[in-house]
């Protein structure tokens, strides 16, 4: 059995999210100390908002109008609940780094929220931060295996055509 396409709001809404993370990972601070700089302290807040925002509407579109997934019908209960596991871990990551994120900004402007609450927000931040790298190298492997191995076009549901 063959995977259905995404239409073109699914594809962009995915490909900018994609580009967005890989500028994030990209431009990440080195210090919570950057944000003494006050244009970069609103570019990281404004950064981090949108990032959520669109992350919210990449859910909610995906629920409500272009399905949670493309795997086919006959797909292995395993591929299904991998699928699913690395999905929600995705989701998972991007919004734990966001709100994290956030929480950081928060703390720095905040010195009341410093020490304990600054503490929680870097640590959360740094496991995030680790683990949406190993969540998109799963995600990619699980799209080569379906363009590779089951030939379902899968990966092609997100990517259009590409050569075997």
């Amino acid at each position: 059995m063959q995977a259905k396409p995404h239409g073109f709001i699914t594809r962009g809404i995915h490909w900018v999210s994609a580009a967005m993370i890989g500028y994030g990972y990209l431009k990440g601070l080195d210090s919570v100390s950057q944000l003494s700089t006050p244009g970069l302290l609103q570019f990281e807040v404004i950064f981090a908002l949108a990032l959520g925002a669109l992350f919210v509407a990449r859910l909610v579109w995906t629920k409500a109008v272009a399905g949670v997934t493309r795997l086919p019908e006959d797909a292995p209960k395993w591929e299904q609940v991998a699928s699913k596991a690395v999905h929600l871990g995705l989701y998972a990551g991007v919004f734990g780094i966001v709100l994290s994120g956030l929480g950081i900004a928060l703390a720095y402007v905040t010195p009341a929220l410093g020490g304990v609450f600054m503490g929680a927000m870097i640590g959360l931040h740094e496991v995030a931060l680790t683990a949406l790298p190993a969540l998109l190298v799963a995600h990619v492997a699980g799209a080569l295996w379906h363009k590779v191995v089951r030939r379902d076009q899968v990966l092609e549901s997100m990517t259009g055509r590409l050569p075997v």
